[in-house]
């Protein structure tokens, strides 16, 4: 995988968003020529300014760094998980449990039967 691959991703997502690298720059908080220098000059973004320019584009910090789609509803959740280690522990804990054999499945998912009254 070329290292680079999220420059262009985030090249490609500015240039969707059909606003200019300066105002992007400027709602970010940075200096109006900082996206300019990411992309044209090797600059490497802290992960705070970076996170910012995403903000501002809008796009996801996941996406651009890994080419992934992730709603915000799973962008808050990998936050909250990040934030607190002892919930990750717990919600790992449950996503590692046996899973239910196929008997349990079916009762489960079955629905019952309407009843056919004749009248």
């Amino acid at each position: 995988m070329d290292k680079d691959m999220w420059k262009i991703r985030l090249q490609e997502a500015i240039t969707a968003s059909a606003k200019s690298k300066r105002a992007i720059s400027i709602a970010s908080g940075n200096g109006p020529g900082y996206v300019h220098s990411i992309l044209a000059e090797g600059k490497d973004p802290t992960i705070t300014n970076l996170i910012a320019v995403c903000k501002a584009i809008p796009i996801s910090l996941t996406y651009i760094l890994h080419g992934h789609e992730v709603s915000p509803e799973d962008e808050e959740l990998l936050r909250q998980l990040y934030e607190h280690p002892s919930k990750r522990a717990a919600i790992r804990a449950l996503l590692e449990t046996e899973k239910p054999n196929e008997t349990e499945r079916q009762v489960e998912t079955e629905l019952p039967k309407p009843v056919d009254y004749e009248y």
